[in-house]
C-alpha cells in the first residue's frame, strides 16, 4: 500500500464541492505515502525541536492546563476543545490503545488517559510501531511541524481497521491569522516551515488519500479577533483573559450560526477532522 497511489477527485473539503478531478492545473491528483529516506527526519525537524526544547525546559511551566480540555481554555478558544471534549466523551475508551502523536508536555495524554485509554506520547514523523497498533490517535496542533503527507500515511498504518484518527488544528486562510503568524515567527515564536504549512483545505483533501472517511468541523471566525485580545490580555496578567468571557460566550454562539455556511468555512481559524477507515486495509 506504501508504494501504491491513489486517486481521488479533487474537491473542497470543507464545502464538498467537487472541481471534477484536477487541481486547477489539468492534472488528476495522485497521492502517495511517502518513502522513509535514509536521511531520516525533515531538515524541518531540528529547528522545531530546538524551539520545543527551550519552551519544555522553561522555569516553572503551569500545570493548569492539564489535560486539555474546553475549561481550561480562555473563554474565545474553547469551541473546538469542546466539541472534542464532547466526542470524546461518546467514545468507549476503557483499555483502548491511544496515540498522542505530538504528545508535546502531554495534556492530551492525561486527557485520554482519565477516559480509561492505554496511551503512547511520541513526537515523531516515522512512527516506531507495527501496523493496526492503535484504536485511536490524536494529533493536536501537529500537522504543520511535520511532513504531512508522510505523517498521514504513518497514521493510516498504524491504525486498526475500525479506528479513528482525530486531528485538531489551524487553518490557514484566514488573513487576521497569517499575521498573528507572521508576528510570531519575527519574535522567534514558531519556525519558518510552520508558518509556511499552516493545513490548508489542500492539505484535508490529501488526506482522503489514507483515510476512507475525512469528516472536518470548523470553528472561530467571528471569534479569532477575540482570541487575539484575550492573548494581549494575558501578557499582562492571566486573570484577565477572562474577563471579556461573556462577550466571547456570544462570538461563539454567532460562530456556530455564520459557519454553517459553507463559503466562509475555509477561513475558520480552528478545524477538527475525524478521520476513519485507513485505506490502507482496502487491500487486505
Amino acid at each position: 500500500m506504501a508504494s501504491e497511489h491513489l486517486r481521488a477527485d479533487a474537491r473542497d473539503p470543507i464545502s464538498g464541492d467537487s472541481v471534477r478531478g484536477n487541481t486547477g492545473g489539468g492534472k488528476p491528483l495522485s497521492y502517495a505515502a511517502p518513502p522513509v529516506t535514509s536521511g531520516g527526519a525533515h531538515p524541518s525537524v531540528a529547528a522545531h525541536a530546538a524551539l520545543f526544547d527551550g519552551v519544555a525546559t522553561r522555569p516553572g511551566l503551569p500545570t493548569s492546563d492539564l489535560p486539555l480540555d474546553a475549561t481550561r481554555q480562555t473563554p474565545a478558544r474553547r469551541a473546538s476543545f469542546a466539541w472534542f471534549d464532547a466526542w470524546l466523551g461518546r467514545q468507549d475508551l476503557a483499555g483502548a490503545e491511544a496515540l498522542d502523536l505530538g504528545c508535546g508536555r502531554g495534556e492530551v495524554s492525561v486527557q485520554l488517559a482519565l477516559l480509561g485509554a492505554k496511551v503512547t506520547g511520541i513526537n515523531a514523523e516515522a512512527l516506531p510501531f507495527g501496523d493496526d497498533s492503535f484504536d485511536l490517535a490524536v494529533c493536536a496542533g501537529l500537522m504543520s511541524f511535520v511532513d504531512f503527507d508522510r505523517t498521514a500515511a504513518e497514521l493510516s498504518r498504524v491504525t486498526r481497521r475500525d479506528g479513528t484518527v482525530v486531528i485538531l488544528d489551524t487553518l490557514g486562510h484566514n488573513p487576521i491569522a497569517r499575521m498573528g503568524r507572521k508576528r510570531r515567527l519575527v519574535h522567534g515564536e514558531t519556525t519558518r516551515f510552520q508558518v509556511e504549512n499552516i493545513m490548508t483545505c489542500n492539505h484535508i483533501d490529501r488526506l482522503r488519500a489514507h483515510f476512507g472517511s475525512v469528516d472536518v468541523h470548523t470553528f472561530d471566525l467571528l471569534t479569532l479577533p477575540m482570541i487575539m485580545i484575550e492573548n494581549c490580555l494575558g501578557r499582562i496578567h492571566p486573570r484577565l483573559r477572562h474577563i471579556l468571557a461573556p462577550l466571547s460566550k456570544g462570538l461563539r454562539g454567532l460562530d456556530r450560526i455564520v459557519l454553517k455556511w459553507r463559503p466562509l468555512r475555509r477561513y475558520a481559524f480552528r478545524t477538527v477532522i475525524v478521520l476513519k477507515w485507513p485505506r490502507r486495509h482496502e487491500t487486505d
